[in-house]
């Protein structure tokens, strides 16, 4: 007859989001009290998910809590609070980017859960705006096409000129010399 020990279950690895099996991990997530699960997620996503669990929890009610919350649906979030946009004492509006997918009705109550739960308690939601960035490539070309026509021609030097002034002047001294005796 086998003992309690001989159980084959490791309970060390069974609390540990690293090291618990894939097929458990929905059980771990409830255990730890996961704001949102999906099982469509990837098994790296499902894991963040249970660890930052600890995290959320820790620090309700906080903006790193509410990103926290928000990032692992596929979303970035920009939260601007009352003070910083001189609003209704106690309010805050957030943004919300999709960046891979569009938002469904029934995503858009999700996200509206998941915020409620996470926000701090005294304070509103009073706009949730949902923003769709889409990137890609645009392939730009520019090209020049330019030319001249030229003809070259063998090199002439040009004639060289030159001028000059002769003056002709001439000078003719005679000297006779008479001499009359008488």
């Amino acid at each position: 007859m086998a003992t309690f020990f001989d159980v084959g279950i490791p309970i060390r690895t069974l609390w540990d989001p690293d090291t618990c099996r894939v097929d458990l991990l929905p059980y771990l997530a409830w255990a730890f009290s996961v704001y949102r699960w999906d099982e469509t997620w990837d098994e790296a996503t499902k894991r963040k998910t249970i660890k930052d669990s600890f995290f959320l929890h820790q620090h309700k009610g906080t903006i790193g809590a509410l990103r926290r919350a928000v990032e692992p649906m596929g979303y970035l979030i920009s939260v601007t609070e009352w003070w910083e946009n001189d609003k209704q004492p106690g309010t805050f509006e957030m943004e919300v980017a999709a960046l891979n997918t569009g938002v469904t009705v029934e995503m858009y109550a999700e996200l509206e859960r998941v915020i409620n739960d996470a926000k701090p308690c005294s304070r509103h939601l009073t706009i949730l705006t949902i923003s769709m960035e889409t990137r890609g490539e645009i392939p730009v070309a520019a090209a020049a096409y330019d030319g001249d026509i030229m003809t070259v021609y063998p090199y002439f030097p040009d004639s060289i000129e030159s001028s000059m002034t002769a003056y002709a002047r001439a000078a003719v001294q005679v000297i006779d010399t008479m001499e009359i005796s008488a």
